[in-house]
């Protein structure tokens, strides 16, 4: 990143543009406060504009919500295949990985050795580094039983329905420009595992071609990396995700909950009102409107009112597609609909699991049905009681010819 490059993000007090200067090497910058979602969507616009072509991790949907119209949006899926391949250096790619998981699970430094012991074990057997290949290795890992194995295939198991599908859409992702939707996981933790996966993968790949990623900014970072009652892990992750040479931006509307290594690693926080105002020594009272950088390297304070941006407010679209599922996914579904008068959701989703991902289905199904290309009505089903099944009406027929041309 070039030693120029910086953000603009509002007006000072002076009526002089405020700039966020992200060109020293391994910036790092908290932005803390109930509005740190909205200047997360300023910085990654002028990041843009900058030229930095930034990577941007949303776990709660803020970013995709709004920005989805200026950025490629994927979901998380679409790269969990890449993430769960090892990469060459294999040992370097399999420990970040193994802090991955301690890191989303909490998980302890013996938990983390055995995690990365199966890793090497399953990287022999070809098999991928996801939590059902994990699963079934751990008993074979040598040097570790007893308690602390039974305890993490517990916890392993908890995210054996993790899925993912073959997209290997992760070259395109590290060119940047992205937003990486997590928000619609199944589960929470799923979407704090991909998030950490993802992390330890762009490592790796810096790690073996010595270069760096423009910018990353993380939202909802508390999740991530969380401030633990008793801490048991080293934190691998998070200690090479600092001492990484490109700028890292992550938001929390949640200070109290970030890591304590995270909150006196990074020298530059941006504040919203509340969160300054919240601070323990004695601050000077701002506007509500306001937001103030703190550089800490030099204790200076500036506070600057942001500046207004055009977002996209309506029509969210799910992430990795436009605003219908897949063509072929649509037009399956709807096939099936037209061919079986009786067809419920239900029968709908096992019918086409065998191609499709459960959860994608279920997607897909909700958004026909929302856009008035699906019916869901009782029906009668003979001598038994009416059941809700789906109806294609004339909206929806016309769309299924436009599909089969």
């Amino acid at each position: 990143m070039s030693s120029g490059r910086q953000l603009w993000m509002g007006y000072c007090r002076g009526g002089e543009r405020a700039m966020l200067d992200v060109g020293s090497p391994g910036s790092k910058i908290l932005l803390l406060g109930s509005r740190s979602s909205k200047l997360a969507a300023l910085a990654s616009i002028s990041a843009k504009e900058a030229g930095a072509r930034p990577i941007l991790l949303d776990l709660d949907g803020s970013l995709a919500n709004s920005l989805s119209g200026r950025f490629d949006t994927f979901d998380y899926r679409s790269f969990l295949y890449d993430a769960f391949r090892l990469e060459e250096p294999e040992p370097w790619h399999s420990q970040l990985a193994a802090a991955a998981y301690a890191a989303a699970l909490d998980l302890s430094s013996e938990e983390e050795a055995i995690i990365n012991s199966a890793m090497q074990v399953v990287a022999t057997e070809g098999a991928m580094l996801s939590p059902v290949s994990l699963y079934d290795v751990l008993g074979k890992v040598e040097g570790f039983r007893g308690f602390y194995v039974d305890k993490l295939k517990g916890r392993i198991g908890s995210l054996r329905h993790f899925d993912a599908v073959d997209d290997q859409k992760f070259a395109r992702m590290v060119k940047g420009d992205i937003i990486m939707d997590f928000h619609r996981s199944p589960y929470p933790q799923a979407a704090e595992l991909a998030a950490a996966l993802f992390l330890a993968k762009v490592l790796t790949m810096a790690h073996a071609s010595g270069s760096s990623q423009g910018l990353v900014l993380v939202t909802e970072a508390h999740r991530v990396f969380r401030a633990l009652p008793k801490p048991a892990h080293a934190n691998r992750l998070l200690s090479h995700l600092l001492g990484w040479p490109a700028a890292v931006v992550m938001s929390s509307e949640q200070q109290e909950s970030l890591s304590p290594v995270l909150l006196e690693s990074c020298p530059v926080r941006v504040y919203s009102s509340d969160a300054w105002h919240l601070q323990r020594r004695q601050v000077e009272t701002i506007l509500s409107s306001t937001f103030v950088v703190h550089d800490k390297r030099n204790n200076r304070c500036e506070t600057f009112v942001p500046r207004r941006v055009t977002v996209k407010t309506a029509d969210y679209a799910p992430a990795g597609a436009s605003k219908l599922p897949t063509p072929d996914l649509t037009r399956m579904i709807l096939e099936d609909v037209d061919r079986f008068p009786l067809s419920t959701p239900e029968s709908i989703v096992q019918y086409i699991a065998p191609e499709f991902l459960q959860s994608d289905v279920s997607s897909a199904l909700a958004s026909l049905e929302n856009q008035g290309f699906l019916i869901l009505e009782p029906k009668g089903s003979g001598s038994g009681p009416e059941v809700f099944c789906y109806t294609l009406p004339e909206k929806g027929r016309r769309l299924l010819q436009e599909l089969r041309k």
